[in-house]
């Protein structure tokens, strides 16, 4: 595997652990849901295989309370204030070699709006076992723009948001298993 420039976390991209909080089995709840979901079709086709279409933020029961209350945390944390949100949501991937495309199709950004920001997060919920570099597991970061120089990967950690600015360019990491990848994103709109 190329060697890539692989970071903790930067000034943009900033950890959040929930270890106290989210536990091995609220994860594997998550990810039974997700299958579910997946199995049920509930999921965009004009996507990378298989992002979930609904917003799991509204889902029911106290594992999603967990992911949606601590994702919010992170946001206030990383902001260093509590803002006003005005829109949550979040989605799954359901991601393994099977699924993979042309990695450069994947990058992307939220974009902002003059009235509302927004910040966006990953949450690692399985990253198979079998990976051959867990650096390159986790997501890849563009700051200067996907055609530009400057790339880094932050390494994935368990039970632990990864916040960064909507307007980041990103893509998931390099995919490495036949095993399932098993990843939440979100996003939060809020006033200025």
């Amino acid at each position: 595997m190329n060697m890539y420039t692989v970071v903790e976390e930067t000034d943009v991209c900033k950890k959040f652990n929930f270890s106290s909080v989210i536990t091995k089995e609220d994860n594997q709840q998550a990810i039974n849901a997700i299958t579910q979901m997946v199995s049920d079709g509930k999921y965009f086709t004009n996507s990378p295989r298989f992002q979930t279409n609904e917003n799991i933020f509204k889902l029911q029961g106290s594992i999603w309370l967990k992911y949606r209350m601590s994702f919010l945390m992170s946001v206030f944390m990383y902001l260093g204030k509590e803002v006003q949100v005005a829109e949550m949501m979040a989605w799954s991937y359901m991601t393994n070699l099977d699924t993979v495309e042309n990695r450069d199709s994947y990058w992307h950004h939220h974009n902002n709006n003059q009235w509302k920001k927004k910040m966006s997060g990953v949450f690692y919920l399985h990253i198979p076992d079998d990976v051959k570099d867990l650096d390159y597991a986790g997501t890849e970061f563009a700051p200067n723009g996907p055609e530009a120089d400057g790339k880094y990967f932050v390494r994935p950690a368990e039970f632990t948001w990864l916040i960064f600015p909507g307007e980041s360019w990103h893509r998931p990491g390099i995919v490495q298993s036949n095993n399932y990848r098993f990843i939440i994103a979100a996003d939060v709109e809020y006033m200025q």
